[in-house]
């Protein structure tokens, strides 16, 4: 049976600019509590988001996969894996930030900053509900402080120019154009959820997975139950073992009522 179900936020658990929680999302975490499953958030989002922002509302989890499993909390927010970014990843993004005058944001443990701000990047940080970060005019903090995920502002930044300049890390792009996160190459919310069902002994039979993005598609395939929202990507539909409605349509409601009374092993 299913003991812990891990929970993307942006078009899972909340719609990118909604504000506040639907009333079926909190009924489906209600719901997998009553059937004794942990509750876990696998997300790209940082912390410091999550909490200034009210995200997740009055919900409460069992423990948080964030930075696409770069930071892996309890729920008492006690750390259980961290993967930074290699120093030398650093290095050479601050040297192509230099090059081509991006904005560059950096996400340390407790701290988000960005280099400077541009009219692209306040629309895309309004496109997923969040305030612009503060900015920090000495981006070198990064090279002796542990940043564990990066993500550049750019409609003219190549994948392929990243990758070549960044070979120790993993590139992943946002729902939009514009921007991408960049992250410890290997690492990725499969790997941190890894970490986490080994520190509370289950098995990857034992867990569900929910998401909608290109980067829940490895924990989608990872999980004993991969499940896509209606609402995803068709490469994250085509991933899952099972599709459930649109966020739209109570989708997060109807794949815990799936897990909680069709998944029986």
């Amino acid at each position: 049976m299913i003991k812990a179900i891990f929970f993307d936020i942006d078009g899972t658990l909340r719609d990118f600019t909604e504000i506040g929680i639907r009333p079926g999302t909190y009924q489906a975490i209600a719901l997998a509590r009553a059937n004794h499953i942990r509750c876990f958030v696998a997300t790209g989002r940082h912390l410091v988001e999550i909490q200034e922002e009210g995200l997740l509302g009055r919900l409460e989890f069992d423990g948080y996969v964030l930075l696409n499993g770069s930071l892996c909390l309890d729920d008492k927010l006690s750390c259980l894996y961290a993967n930074p970014i290699p120093v030398s990843q650093i290095q050479a993004m601050l040297a192509l930030h230099k090059e081509l005058g991006f904005p560059l944001l950096f996400m340390e443990k407790d701290a988000i900053y960005v280099s400077h701000i541009t009219p692209q990047l306040e629309r895309l940080q309004a496109g997923i509900g969040t305030a612009v970060p503060p900015v920090e005019p000495h981006m070198e903090r990064g090279l002796i402080r542990p940043v564990y995920q990066m993500v550049p502002f750019s409609d003219d930044l190549p994948p392929d120019l990243l990758a070549a300049r960044l070979p120790l890390c993993d590139i992943t792009c946002w729902h939009e154009a514009g921007a991408c996160d960049i992250t410890t190459k290997g690492g990725s919310k499969q790997l941190g959820i890894q970490k986490v069902i080994a520190h509370y002994g289950y098995s990857r039979e034992e867990i569900a997975a929910i998401g909608d993005g290109y980067n829940d598609i490895p924990m989608i395939r990872y999980a004993g139950i991969g499940i896509a929202m209606g609402n995803g990507k068709e490469a994250v539909r085509a991933a899952a073992d099972y599709v459930t409605d649109s966020i739209e349509r109570d989708g997060l409601l109807h794949a815990v009522e799936y897990l909680c009374h069709n998944v029986k092993w």
